[in-house]
Formats: C-alpha cells, structure tokens, sequence
C-alpha cells in the first residue's frame, strides 16, 4: 500500500486514520476509489512489440536462449573458417531439441490443467472454447450506441414511476458498529478472477491486503449506514453483451453480463447477511420455493414432482395436470416500489430496507460496445433487481412468495393434490413455476388465478415456451388457453435439465443424455488428438469430472427405472478410441487396468448416497418429509432398497449410521462389488490378467512415466496382450490368416516370441531388453514377461516400451502392419 500513502500524502490525507464523521469519511473512501481507479486504469509498463511476433504457442523463453546459442557457435564456426562444426554445435542442437520438448510438455500440461479447472467450474463456455481450440474473443457487437440505449430504455427505465426507493417515516433503528472481523469474512467469500466494475478495482487487490481495507470498509459502512449515501460507483453496472443466436443487430437476442464494483459487493454481501436472517426468521419463503436455498436442489424438486405424477397418474386417480409457466425476464420486470412495499408490509428492519431501497435507487447501466472499452452514456434503471447482485436471487424469492396465496385459499377449487398433510398448487425453481392439479377443470382455473397475481405484480408469461403436460396412461391432447392466448399441450417437458414424459417413462431422457455424451466424448477426442498430446490421465481425468457428471446428472430421480447398457456403451466405445483398443478387449479389463468406474458404479452410486443423504436432511426440507411419510409407497424408494440389498446392506441399518460413516460404507462395498465383477469379467487373452500382471488400486504409472505417445500406445498393447503380431490377426479372421511368424523359426508369432526369442528384433533385444532381463534370465519366459510387463520400475517401462516401438517401426517398413 506504499502507492496510496504517497499518493494520499499529496492530499494531505492519512490512509491509516479514517475520519469519524460519515461525511468526511464518505468524502475519504471517494478520494481512495478515485485514486486506485486512476492507478488501475493507467499501464504499469510498456509493452514490447516482440511478445506480438507470431509463432508456436509452446515456444518459451527457455527456447529462444536454447536457439540463440546454438546460432551463436554457427556464426562463430562460418567466421573461423573452420572445416568442420565443433563438437559444441551438437551438444547445443541436443540442448535445443529438449527445450522444445519440455517446453511442449509445459504447454500440453498447462493447457489441460486449464480444462480440467473448467470442467470443474460452471462456466461451460469456457470448456467448449478450450475443447474446440477456440479461443474466447470479447463479445464485440455491431449495434450503435443509441440501439442499446434505446433498448435499456425500453426494458429497464419506467419514466412515469415515482422515486424507487422507501422514504422512511419515522426514526430508524440504531444498529452497532460494524466489526472488521465480519467484513474479512465478506472478502473471502468473494471469488477471485473476475472482471472489475466501474471503479477498476479488482478483487485480488481487496483480497491481498484484506486487513487493511476491512478496517476502512467498516467505518465505511457505518458511514453509509448512518446517512443512507450510496457511492455511485456501486450504483453503476457496466454491461457485457455476449452473442448467442440471431440477427446480430437485436440487442433482444445478447446475454447481458453485469459488472459491478467490486467493493459494492462487499457492501451487498453485508446487507445480505441481515436479509437472510430476517427472511428465516419471518419464515416468508414457501416450501414450494427451492431456487436459491440452502439444502435444496434441481433433484429435490424434480423427485416431488415424480412423486406427485406418480401417485396421481395411477388407475384409481387417473391424472395429474401440470403447467409448465415461462415468465419473461422475470428478475428484470418487478417493479421496485411494489417489492419495497411488500417488504415494508411484512415487517422488515426498516433501516435495512431503507439501505437496500437507496443501493438500488439512481442505479444507471451502460453497455461496453469495444474492448477498449468505449461505452455508452448510462441510461437510468428502476425497473427489477440488480442484474448480477448478489441480493437479487432473495429479493426475487421474496417478491413472489405471495404467489402461492391465492392458488392456496382456492385449493378445493381448483383440485389440489395432496403429499402427506400438504397441498401442493404450485411447485417454483426460482422462476420456473409449475402448476399442479389433478383434474383438467382444476388446472384450467389454476391457470386463470396464476395470470391474475402475475398480473397484478406486473409480471409477464411467455405464452410460447409456456407448456402443458398430463401425467396419465393416454395421450389425449386437450386445448389450453392462458390469458386468451393458446398454450400447447405436449407428451414431454424438459423441466430442470430433466425430460419428463407423459407415462413417466425415461427413454427420451435417456436418448437426451446419450446425445449430449456423445458431444462431449467426440469433442473431447478431437481435441486429444489434435492438440492434447495424446496425454491420456489428463483426458480421463476430464471425462470423469465432465462427461461422466452429465450422465449422471438428476441420476437419482431416473437411473432406478432406466436402461443404462446405451450409456456403458458410450463409454466402452469413448475408453477404446482413447486407448487404441480392438474390441476383443473386455470393457471389464479396460476398467480394471485403467481404475475408471462403470457407468452402473457411478450413477448408483450418486443415488444411494443421494438417498442417505436426503434422509438426513428431513428436518430441513418440509417436502422430502411429506413425501417421505405420505401414504402413498413410491416405487422409487422399493428400488433403491432392492438395490441396497443387493450389495448386502440394510436399508434400516444404513440410516442408523452417521452421514458420513453411511457414505463410507456404500463406497466401500460398491467398490468392492465393482472390482469383484472386474475380476470376474476382465480375464481372458486380452487382458492383463491373462500374463499374470497383479492389478493395483491406482491408475498405472506407464501412463505418466512414458512421455512419448508412441511408447505409452506400445506398451499399452502389449499389456493388454493385442500388439500386432500374427496370433492376433488369426484371431481377427478367425483362422483365415496363419499364426506363424516371418522370422525362419516356423513358429506362432506371440509376444514372448517376439521379445524373447525372434532373429528380426534380436539386435534390438540385445541392446534393449537383454540388459534389463538380466536377473530374470534363469526364470521361464512367461515370468519374465510378466515381470517387464508388471510396470514397477519406470527405467525397465521405458526400455520395454522403446523395444516394442522398434518392432513396430520394423513391422511399417517391412510392410507387416498392412491389417492394423
């Protein structure tokens, strides 16, 4: 912080005593932001123009020297005259050669890593962008400034409305001064990497000297809290638009993102912390709601949905109706007075809503149009919630938690089901809603007091994607209206990434999974071999968090009442394009040599842990109770106790157990049946077992120890007992083609023939293998093969590997591969 003492010593200002008074001390954050905003706006240091030459991405500085030593001893030796280069020239050119290397190696490591970090976040653009080898530009745009602020104008600004923020009428509750130990919390919840707001104030600068700026935030806030003065900078959102499809000249059709100041987000934070509290205690937020809450997720509202369609399509009942209601930009449309007065209504901390109201009053937007950051003029906003504030999801949540009341005082009218003791109207994911009734007259009525609250809270449906499905035996369609405008009836509904069918069956989930799997994996193999190395733990590691989490995404709702061969079979055929495998080898031996799961393994897996785990959160989440006790005996949780005792554990012991020792005890015994079945299955000729290679409970170390693709592709054959050699092509043709050798010996072209005992690679085996066999010598073939093969020490991995890619290289020049 020497930078700003000096610059605030100019001022005659010190940095390390804050004034007491709210509007000097007001005065002294806005000379501190003003200050860090001109120092993070100007340049550090100069740019060279050599960092813009192009070249390989991987070329580093330890290249450059590496090249410009060996050009050195060149130019020496051409001025000398001498008749030959010295012996120093092929050292540097060896030298030069492995820097190139390593600095490839660096990259590819690098550049996976980074997928990995992206596979791992929630930030999909960002994977697709890496895997496609695209690389993520700034989202320019074609529309001029008057377009967008026209467009903000028309969304965002309503010029009629009165002052958006509540004007207190009487004195307001004192709080106490803010603790500095709570605004230190507030900047480690803040999450680095993030783009700047309007200030230019990153938060890896708050969070380097996180001590010192929460001494000053606090007086800082105890400053706004007093007065109720906002900075404006924390009113400001800067808007980056991000294409997605349509007509680029439709501002409509863009992704807005937001961004905002860094340090208004503390302030946000703080003002959240009291609003969650005061929204628990007064127990506004309906069962129905599970958008933003703690303890809840897509899953759990999906499973009631199921539950209820389930116990309501049966003979006996017949139905459930259910409407699926799209609101449009339903964070953006709530009118801000109308929120304030509810708040106001249900008994907030008044000063709290006075604080919130005036962090949202004169709050202006502007549109970034370039990268160099030219924008538009700001245009008012005082129309929704602040589009990328933290306090927006709850102060969404609490605006439409009256939606309920109307559908609940009409319950009997319009036919309500039940779960236990709860009727259940209406089912919300923030602002996904969906309508429930058991009867077509019921739901038509439903609809008709759902238009008017949203009417009345100015709220608009999308009558498109706004869609209604039935949940019965038939596929009768019916006609629907929705405000005067005709809504579709459909057979299914993707609800929450979940496809929903008529009859509850699974099979268009199922095929949407399958789709969206096979997008990943072949993206996925494009880019490992085009630009990944052929770097096969990195790839595995990405399809395990990536490709395997979209399979089993929502696994516990479906997996129990689906076929799950097409997914296994996605993902034998992913395993055996990675690995280079014919397919006589078992998907059990690739399982078990390569330590990656069945797909059976890990979605059972996540919903038996699901299911202890919903158990042990019953006390918060009055849903799951409800269906946990209702009277109605879901074929859902037989399945899963099927399933518990198939692995020979006790349903009613299991939930006995600790959460954790719970989720202990199915890994371990999935586990052990997983590798039970591996065993059993992953014999044969095509299989490391069948050498007598002991498997171990890692991923095999020849994956990362053999750098070169060629030796890890060699040597992968080899253990799996598939190099190419003329046993396995007769085994392809089924007898067609003879098993023997080239070689003068007359004998079957095996593997340990081919090492141990073949004239064509004897040169080869005796600089190689010969030297590393040595203690073995005295053992029988098959042992010493097994012994190479084994993978314990990574010099005899490497020099096997280097013997099986001569062979190879022979066998291509010779013409002896023509089949593989």
């Amino acid at each position: 912080m020497d930078f700003i003492r000096e610059k605030f010593s100019g001022d005659q200002l010190d940095v390390g005593i804050v004034p007491r008074d709210p509007i000097t001390c007001l005065n002294f954050f806005s000379c501190l932001i003003e200050v860090l905003t001109r120092f993070f706006t100007s340049p550090t240091y100069g740019v060279k123009k050599d960092y813009f030459k192009f070249g390989a991405p991987w070329f580093n500085s330890a290249c450059k020297l590496a090249r410009l030593h060996l050009h050195t001893i060149y130019k020496d030796y051409k001025l000398s005259g001498a008749p030959a280069l010295p012996p120093s020239y092929s050292l540097a050119k060896k030298a030069y050669k492995q820097a190139q290397k390593l600095a490839k190696r660096e990259w590819h490591s690098n550049r996976w890593q980074t997928i990995i970090s992206a596979s791992k976040s929630h930030n999909s653009q960002n994977f697709w962008s890496l895997i496609k080898g695209r690389n993520t530009k700034y989202p320019l745009t074609v529309i001029p400034a008057p377009t967008w602020e026209q467009f903000l104008r028309k969304y965002f600004s309503v010029a009629e409305a009165p002052a958006t923020h509540w004007r207190p009428s009487n004195p307001l509750p004192v709080w106490p001064n803010t603790d500095p130990a709570e605004i230190l919390e507030l900047i480690a919840e803040l999450k680095t990497g993030k783009a700047p707001g309007p200030d230019l104030v990153p938060v890896e600068a708050i969070k380097l000297h996180s001590a010192w700026w929460a001494g000053i935030l606090a007086k800082t806030f105890d400053a706004i809290n007093a007065t109720g003065l906002i900075p404006g900078t924390w009113k400001e959102a800067i808007i980056i638009p991000i294409y997605k499809k349509g007509p680029p000249g439709d501002p409509g059709i863009y992704r807005n993102i937001s961004l905002l100041s860094s340090i208004g987000k503390i302030y946000a934070r703080f003002l959240l912390t009291r609003l969650m509290k005061w929204s628990v205690e007064a127990d506004l937020i309906g069962h129905e709601q599970a958008g933003f809450r703690s303890n809840r997720s897509t899953t759990d509202q999906a499973i009631i949905l199921y539950h209820l369609a389930r116990k309501y399509s049966t003979p006996r009942r017949g139905q459930l109706c259910a409407a699926f209601i799209d609101l449009k930009a339903a964070f953006d449309s709530i009118p801000r007075k109308l929120l304030w007065d509810k708040l106001a209504c249900w008994g907030i901390d008044r000063r709290l809503l006075w604080l919130i109201s005036q962090l949202h009053a004169r709050s202006v937007a502007r549109v970034r149009l370039f990268p160099a950051g030219d924008l538009t003029n700001p245009v008012p906003v005082n129309k929704g919630v602040r589009q990328g504030c933290i306090l927006a999801p709850l102060l969404f949540n609490l605006f439409i938690s009256d939606m309920r009341n109307p559908l609940a005082i009409a319950q009997k009218f319009i036919h309500t089901p039940r779960i236990a003791d709860y009727r259940c109207p209406l089912l919300l994911y923030a602002d996904d809603a969906v309508l429930l009734s058991y009867s077509r007259v019921g739901l038509r009525r439903a609809l008709k007091i759902f238009a008017t609250y949203c009417h009345s809270n100015h709220l608009s449906i999308n009558h498109t994607k706004s869609k209604v499905l039935i949940f019965s035996r038939s596929q009768k369609l019916y006609s629907w209206k929705l405000e005067g405008t005709k809504i579709e009836q459909v057979h299914k509904f993707k609800y929450l990434g979940i496809y929903f069918q008529y009859n509850l069956g699974w099979k268009a989930h199922v095929e949407y999974l399958q789709n969206k799997t096979k997008a990943l994996s072949h993206s996925l193999l494009r880019f490992f071999y085009s630009e990944g190395a052929l770097f096969i733990p990195a790839a595995l590691k990405v399809y395990s968090i990536k490709v395997m989490a979209t399979m089993a995404y929502a696994a516990p709702l479906w997996a129990a009442f689906a076929n799950l061969s097409p997914l296994e079979t996605l993902q034998s055929q992913f395993l055996r394009r990675l690995l280079k495998l014919p397919t006589c080898v078992s998907n059990a031996a690739i399982r078990l040599e390569m330590k990656i799961p069945s797909v059976e393994l890990v979605i059972w897996r996540r919903v038996l842990i699901y299911w202890i785990s919903l158990w042990h959160k019953l006390p918060n989440h009055y849903l799951i109770q409800c269906m946990w006790r209702d009277d109605f005996t879901n074929l859902w949780s037989g399945k899963i106790h099927a399933k518990l005792l198939s692995y020979e554990i006790s349903p009613t012991e299991l939930l006995k157990l600790d959460l954790n020792v719970a989720k202990r005890c199915i890994n371990q015994r999935l586990d052990d049946a997983e590798l039970y079945q591996n065993f059993v299955a992953g014999g044969g000729a095509c299989s490391p077992l069948n050498f007598g290679i002991t498997p171990i409970y890692r991923a095999p170390s020849y994956l990362t120890s053999l750098m070169a693709a060629s030796h890890r592709y060699a040597f992968i054959r080899a253990r799996f007992n598939v190099f190419p050699t003329n046993v396995l092509r007769h085994r392809f043709t089924k007898g067609q083609v003879p098993s023997m050798c080239a070689c003068e010996m007359k004998t079957s072209e095996s593997l340990h023939h081919v090492m141990f005992i073949c004239p064509l690679y004897s040169s080869a085996c005796a600089s190689i293998l010969n030297p590393i066999i040595q203690p073995m010598a005295d053992k029988p073939v098959d042992l010493q093969l097994a012994w190479v093969l084994q993978d314990v020490d990574p010099y005899i991995t490497l020099q096997v590997a280097k013997f099986l890619t001569a062979v190879l290289s022979y066998k291509r020049r010779n013409g002896m591969l023509a089949d593989y």
